[in-house]
């Protein structure tokens, strides 16, 4: 991966995975006063070197009880961030990274490396670049203009032969070989890596935006805008629905910063980092 292009990005990345409104819409949040004055890290152990996260001397957990330790430095600053951001109330549905730390600590689910991979899989026979719409035209050609270099991109990398339908009656639309290929790919992620890409599918309701997402085909920005094409499409049409479709944007891009931020700093032993070690303000 290109490493000088996440360090320019990395401000900007860690601003979007933020940028998330207070209301839940209804999701259960149980509020709490915020009860800490300072946020810091700690280096807990070495040879590998791990850190943990301080609310003034009390060690950050997650649901289950486990102390979270990070044994990426950057990253560990990120959480921290996510906290000293809270305001009188700590708002849980904002915190985007802590939330998907905890999963990944915890595996509430327990899912093995083989069931996970099997989750992923599902999303690649109905994913969002396959199955398009043929109406209307204009609606069409966006498809073709947006989608089609993403897939070319993909099958060049991987040597398949993705191609969209606009049909949903085609039987084996992805072929038995490509299947094998992306399977291959998958198995090469630990169970960690595989939540948060499993996370980040999710959302973007494709295995083919999700792969342009990591590999750094396009920024976090096009890419949510790109996962819901559509949406856009009637934007342009007929209007912006406020507080509705600029919230739901938002949301998408914090939640995939969030994540890959997260799948990036497993992956790619960044041991630099380029946030303050100072007192986090």
């Amino acid at each position: 991966m290109n490493s000088i292009f996440l360090r320019r990005s990395i401000p900007s990345l860690i601003r979007l995975c933020s940028r998330s409104t207070s209301s839940n819409f209804g999701l259960t949040n149980r509020e709490r006063k915020r009860f800490y004055k300072q946020v810091s890290i700690v280096e807990s152990s070495q040879s590998p070197t791990k850190y943990e996260i301080l609310l003034d001397q009390r060690k950050l957990k997650t649901p289950l009880g486990n102390i979270i330790t990070i044994e990426n430095e950057l990253l560990a600053l990120s959480i921290a961030q996510e906290w000293n951001q809270q305001m009188k109330k700590i708002d849980l549905s904002s915190m985007h990274m802590n939330s998907l730390i905890n999963t990944v600590i915890d595996n509430p689910l327990k899912l093995t490396k083989t069931q996970l991979i099997d989750k992923i899989m599902y999303f690649l026979d109905w994913d969002t670049l396959l199955y398009r719409c043929d109406y209307p035209e204009e609606f069409k050609q966006l498809q073709t203009e947006s989608w089609d270099p993403l897939l070319k991109c993909i099958n060049e990398q991987f040597h398949t032969n993705f191609q969209p339908t606009y049909y949903l009656d085609v039987k084996d639309l992805v072929k038995k070989s490509d299947r094998n290929i992306m399977e291959k790919y998958l198995a090469n992620f630990d169970v960690p890596s595989l939540t948060i890409f499993l996370f980040i599918v999710e959302q973007l309701k494709s295995i083919f935006l999700t792969i342009s997402l990591i590999k750094q085909f396009q920024p976090v920005e096009d890419i949510a805008t790109l996962s819901r094409l559509e949406t856009e499409f009637q934007i342009s049409r007929w209007t912006n629905v406020e507080y509705h479709h600029d919230y739901e944007l938002l949301d998408i891009r914090s939640k995939i910063s969030a994540a890959y931020l997260i799948f990036y700093c497993l992956n790619n032993n960044v041991t630099s980092t380029v946030l303050s070690k100072e007192k986090l303000q």
